[in-house]
């Protein structure tokens, strides 16, 4: 037998060869996953109807038109965040002042500045981490976020998430 014939009965494994066999356990893994997960996906949880309480914090009264029942509110990024249920409660605005012995004391303002309270009703998925809000913005109790309408702008802070009767 001469050297030739002995060399190409010799199949060596390259790293190419690793790489594509790689490729290959991963696409298999992946599938594995996605049958196991189902159409639920990663972020599995309620969808449908959620209610989000808010308030909107030292706003003058005369913005009481723009909180009234039907009323919709919009992300910074142009996606609808919902539709106010009722007209929004507006109590005094609270303010906090420190006093001289450093204790934080609670006054009510009397100026016509008012909290605004309220609740908005929003499509999204309640999950083990969060609230999905219209399945791709993360919110959550005691965040802020910036919303508007068609009138307004506003900082929201979000005071709790329920699921909608």
């Amino acid at each position: 037998m001469n050297k030739k014939e002995e060399i190409k009965g010799k199949r060596k494994i390259a790293a190419v060869d690793i790489m594509i066999i790689i490729l290959l356990l991963l696409c298999i893994g992946g599938i594995v996953i996605r049958i196991a997960i189902g159409d639920s996906g990663l972020f599995s949880g309620t969808k449908g109807d959620y209610i989000v309480s808010y308030v909107v914090k030292g706003e003058d009264d005369e913005y009481s038109p723009y909180f009234t029942e039907g009323q919709e509110f919009f992300l910074e990024s142009g996606e609808s965040l919902g539709t106010l249920i009722a007209d929004a409660e507006l109590p005094p605005a609270e303010i906090y002042e420190e006093n001289a012995d450093g204790e934080l004391k609670l006054y009510y303002a009397t100026d016509g500045t008012v909290d605004f309270k309220g609740t908005i009703l929003v499509r999204g998925i309640m999950t083990d981490s969060g609230f999905l809000l219209n399945s791709n913005t993360y919110i959550a109790p005691n965040m802020t976020i910036t919303v508007a309408s068609s009138d307004i702008t506003v900082e929201l802070l979000i005071t709790d998430i329920t699921k909608a009767q």
